[in-house]
């Protein structure tokens, strides 16, 4: 699919309906929080200066002044992160912890294992991985090795298991692009005709994996 180009480039305007949104809550506001910015930029920056105008509470967070310094009922030199936790624990709302979240579609049909990266929100092929490893296991028993297999954007495999029984298991390791130092994890699926859709949630300060 075609990217949808989002972004605001320095020298273009900005999408009218946000624009007038913006400035139509800056007349109602009666607090403007600013992260980060040099408020130096217009027309985006004149829609703060208009909450102090109105004499409202205007509060920037920035590490150096900026024009409408003056105009602020707080400037608090700070990191935006540092201001946004005490924020947080003042308002008593606790901070969730970011986890990177993972799709994969696992379908197993006569032998055949397909695995797929999809986009979290379409089933549309994403590239996850960097290579899988896929064992069959009937109990403690080996029964299949694949060895390792170098991903492509989706893979499909064929199992050549002699005597195949519903008491084997399919164990497909996957390792991953590493972006986020991620360790493998395996997937353990019953030796049946199926397909399984896998929602995985990586937390990078913990190292771990959960599956949903």
């Amino acid at each position: 699919a075609q990217l949808y180009d989002s972004i605001i480039n320095f020298g273009e305007n900005l999408p009218d309906y946000e624009l007038e949104a913006s400035f139509d809550n800056a007349e109602h506001a009666d607090v403007c929080l600013v992260l980060g910015s040099s408020l130096r930029v217009t027309p985006a920056a004149d829609i703060p200066q208009r909450v102090g105008e109105r004499r409202e509470k205007l509060i920037i967070g920035n590490l150096q002044l900026t024009p409408l310094a003056k105009l602020a009922s707080l400037n608090i030199h700070a990191m935006c992160d540092d201001l946004m936790r005490g924020l947080m624990a003042k308002l008593d709302i606790p901070i969730p912890e970011w986890e990177l979240h993972r799709r994969i579609r696992i379908t197993f049909q006569n032998q055949t294992l397909t695995i797929m990266g999809l986009d979290l929100y379409q089933d549309i092929a994403y590239t996850l991985l960097s290579s899988v490893r896929i064992l069959v296991r009937e109990g403690t028993e080996s029964k299949y090795d694949s060895k390792t297999i170098i991903n492509a954007e989706s893979i499909e495999h064929k199992i050549k298991v002699d005597n195949p029984n519903d008491k084997m298991d399919v164990y497909i390791e996957l390792n991953w692009q590493g972006h986020y130092n991620e360790p493998k994890y395996t997937i353990k699926v019953p030796f049946t005709n199926s397909s399984t859709e896998v929602n995985l949630f990586y937390n990078p300060k913990t190292g771990t994996w959960r599956e949903q």
